[in-house]
């Protein structure tokens, strides 16, 4: 018969065990949800390369089959040939130039979904010169099989734009 000292001990210990076997789930997903958002900021990378390389067609193949872009005064552009043709259009543009940061990237505890948010900056030459806009945006991450792809883009301007 165990006396009181050497129970105490005993659930002492189990609850002990049971912490620190919770730590090492709190751990594997906080290392999951790294291992998934540093996956995010790479094809973001790839995005930009994309960008700078203005190839439409490459970049509507980072969004899902029924994603979507919300471009402001512009009619939303889903699926990929919508995608291609509205991607096309802004990199047909002179002097388009298109940079963005993500400043958060939060990861869904099941890994399925994640939200990017940050700013970015695009740069046209319009009537009266070159002209820059500065504002934030907003993409959805869904895990398709294994890779992350984008599930909607929204985006919108601080102001007008400056030359």
């Amino acid at each position: 018969m165990l006396n009181a000292k050497a129970l105490l001990f005993v659930g002492l210990s189990g609850f002990l065990f049971a912490c620190s076997a919770n730590g090492g789930a709190d751990k594997a997903a906080a290392d999951s949800a790294a291992a998934h958002e540093q996956a995010i900021r790479k094809t973001n990378e790839q995005w930009l390369a994309l960008i700078r390389d203005h190839d439409a067609a490459a970049v509507s193949n980072l969004y899902t089959a029924d994603g979507a872009m919300m471009a402001p005064g512009a009619p939303i552009a889903q699926g990929q040939p919508a995608l291609e043709k509205a991607w096309s259009g802004l990199m047909q543009m002179p002097g388009f130039g298109l940079t963005f940061e993500a400043d958060q990237i939060l990861v869904a505890s099941g890994g399925d979904m994640a939200l990017d948010r940050g700013t970015y900056q695009l740069s046209l030459d319009g009537p009266d010169g070159a002209t820059k806009d500065i504002g934030k945006y907003v993409v959805v991450w869904r895990n398709v099989d294994g890779q992350w792809k984008v599930a909607a883009d929204i985006f919108n301007s601080d102001g007008a734009a400056s030359n």
